[in-house]
C-alpha cells in the first residue's frame, strides 16, 4: 500500500529517542479487532489487517490509476486511485477521507461503498474495504505517494492486463475484479 511509515499526526507508538511507529488495528480471521500491530511488523508477524481502496472515476467513466512512488511497497506498479492502511481505531470512512486528502488533495467527495473483500498478502489476511467516487475537480498528485496518475477507460485497463502492457499490483487486480463483479449485479 501507499502509506508512509513516519507520517506526522498519525496514530503512533512513541519510542525512546524521538522515534515512533505507525500503529494499526490487528484483526482476526473474521475481521474483528484483537489488538494492535506496528505497521512495520504486519508481514513479519503475519498479522491480519484492514485497508481502504477508493476507485476514483471521471464523469466520463474513466478510472484513475496511481503509479506507486519509488521507495514504497510495489514501487513502479499501478494500483487503485487511492489505498491505505486503517490506523488504530480508524473507521472506513475516516480512513477513506484521509487517504483522498493525503494522496490526491480531494477535500470533499461523496463515497459510495461497494463492499468488503479479503485476500492473502504475504501470509496475512488483508481485509479490503472498497469505495468509489466520481470526481471532476482538481487532483493533486502527491509525489511521496505516486509517481504518476492516469485516467483510463475500463476496457483499456482490461487490455493492458490481458497483454501485460502495464504492471498492476496484485491487490489492485483483486479489487478490480471485486468491483466489476458488483457492477454486473
Amino acid at each position: 500500500l501507499h502509506e508512509p511509515e513516519d507520517e506526522p499526526g498519525s496514530t503512533r507508538e512513541h519510542l525512546p529517542g524521538g522515534r515512533s511507529w505507525l500503529v494499526l488495528d490487528q484483526v482476526d480471521a473474521n475481521d474483528h479487532v484483537i489488538g494492535n500491530v506496528r505497521r512495520r511488523e504486519v508481514f513479519k508477524r503475519k498479522a491480519n489487517f484492514r485497508v481502504v481502496h477508493i476507485l476514483v472515476s471521471s464523469a466520463r467513466g474513466q478510472l484513475l490509476l496511481q503509479k506507486i512512488a519509488e521507495g514504497r511497497r510495489h514501487a513502479g506498479q499501478w494500483g487503485s486511485s487511492v489505498a491505505g492502511y486503517f490506523r488504530k481505531g480508524e473507521t472506513r470512512a475516516s480512513a477513506a477521507k484521509r487517504k483522498l486528502r493525503e494522496e490526491l488533495g480531494i477535500q470533499a467527495a461523496t463515497l459510495a461503498w461497494v463492499g468488503k473483500t479479503v485476500m492473502v498478502d504475504e501470509g496475512a489476511l488483508k481485509f479490503i474495504y472498497l469505495a468509489t467516487v466520481t470526481y471532476n475537480g482538481t487532483i493533486r498528485m502527491e509525489p511521496e505517494h505516486a509517481s504518476g496518475l492516469e485516467f483510463l477507460p475500463l476496457d483499456e485497463i482490461a487490455e493492458m492486463r490481458e497483454h501485460g502492457w502495464r504492471r498492476f499490483t496484485a491487490t489492485f487486480l483483486h479489487v478490480l475484479d471485486f468491483y466489476l463483479q458488483h457492477r454486473r449485479r
